[in-house]
């Protein structure tokens, strides 16, 4: 979950600031779930810490531009530091915030949200101010229905912060009952037997209790969602999270009111638009993954005004096969966000409404900006907490073009 952030890069030598102590304030909550703070005009990211604390750090390392810090001591304690539940945190490179209460997690979140629209969208302050952040709370744990495992001797496990060791768990507090009782069992029964694996694996509970392995590259899941059958293969990609999944789908239901054409794009296994299909004249759907692109075209296919595409999105996009027209677009891309190529086929499109779901809030806010200059509006933003104790979320955010 650890990902790096980028920096300016600075001229001086840090060396100098390696192993000496330094009393800090920790001034905001990062990306990568670090605290910033600043060490003579030096930017240090200090793991584990919260806003507004007060605290002892050592310098472990010197990065190209910042500096990275070990808390030693807190002189000043937030009111929000709660002891971590998992014995691992601090060590599993999965969970950064289990130290902050839940309450204080959704806080910081949103404020990292507005200023990536200001910094990296380049969205006016007054509009951001303006703009209603509908934050949308999970289950602070055990929510987690579909995770990826390395091997460790024994068993299964979950890669260290910062390092390429794996951390061999018996349990996972985020993980589903599920998944959970994998990682327990000490018998030697089908389920234990599938932990014995060789290279990373992901592993997929649907209904929070089966767990489904993906190295079996045969199996077809019969998936029940909001009260529509799909068919499913492990290796297909589902959110991790699957009941903020259901929350985020039935609000986007109240959203989409029909039309003439609905375009989805990186569609996967036809969510969400199959929700949506007696609601439009035709549907057009775009995935690129081969194996999720095979069970979306199956399970549209029940439909005759669906139509399945596998291809790459920015392929689609300049292709003869792209639409010139849609009422409403529904974009839910990778972490990298929306290529340019899909970014300019948007702005002509000139589509009366777009959803854009997203699982990264920097690229989220680099294309708003370039969609709100571009003549769209935002109409709508919802935060939804998909991975309480990490720094990660996704966002429903709905744009309309023109007044």
């Amino acid at each position: 979950m650890m990902s790096r952030l980028s920096a300016t890069p600075c001229t001086m030598s840090t060396s100098g600031f390696l192993s000496k102590p330094y009393t800090v304030r920790l001034e905001k909550l990062l990306s990568n779930g670090c605290a910033l703070a600043h060490v003579d005009g030096m930017a240090v990211f200090v793991p584990y810490g919260i806003p507004g604390e007060e605290v002892q750090i050592e310098i472990t390392e010197s990065k190209k531009g910042y500096l990275v810090g070990r808390i030693m001591g807190i002189i000043d304690a937030s009111p929000d530091r709660v002891l971590p539940p998992c014995r691992l945190f601090g060590r599993c490179g999965g969970c950064t915030l289990q130290h902050i209460g839940y309450s204080r997690q959704l806080e910081l979140k949103s404020q990292m949200l507005a200023e990536a629209l200001s910094r990296t969208g380049h969205i006016a302050e007054s509009d951001i101010a303006a703009l209603k952040i509908n934050v949308h709370p999970s289950e602070p744990y055990g929510y987690r229905v579909r995770v990826q495992l390395h091997p460790a001797e024994g068993g299964a496990g979950f890669m260290a912060s910062a390092s390429n060791t794996v951390l061999k768990a018996s349990s996972c507090n985020t993980c589903c009952p599920g998944i959970n009782q994998l990682l327990a069992s000490d018998a030697d029964t089908d389920a234990k037997r599938s932990l014995n694996i060789q290279e990373r694996t992901t592993f997929f509970a649907p209904d929070g209790q089966q767990v489904f392995s993906a190295a079996d590259r045969n199996q077809t899941l019969d998936i029940s969602i909001m009260g529509k059958s799909l068919k499913a293969s492990p290796q297909c990609f589902f959110q991790s999270n699957r009941t903020m999944f259901e929350k985020m789908l039935t609000v986007l239901d109240g959203m989409i009111t029909g039309g003439s054409t609905y375009l989805d794009l990186y569609s996967g296994i036809g969510l969400p638009g199959i929700f949506f299909q007696e609601r439009f004249q035709q549907l057009v759907f775009v995935e690129e993954s081969p194996v999720s692109a095979r069970y979306g075209a199956l399970n549209t296919g029940l439909y005759p005004n669906c139509h399945f595409f596998n291809m790459k999105c920015e392929d689609w996009a300049v292709s003869k096969r792209r639409c010139r027209h849609a009422d409403t677009v529904f974009a839910d891309p990778p972490r990298t966000g929306l290529s340019g190529a899909v970014r300019q086929y948007l702005l002509k499109l000139k589509a009366k409404k777009l959803y854009y779901l997203s699982c990264n809030f920097v690229t989220l806010a680099r294309d708003l900006g370039e969609l709100v200059r571009g003549g769209y509006r935002i109409e709508s933003f919802d935060m939804f907490d998909f991975y309480p104790q990490t720094a990660d979320m996704e966002c429903l955010v709905g744009v309309s073009y023109g007044s």
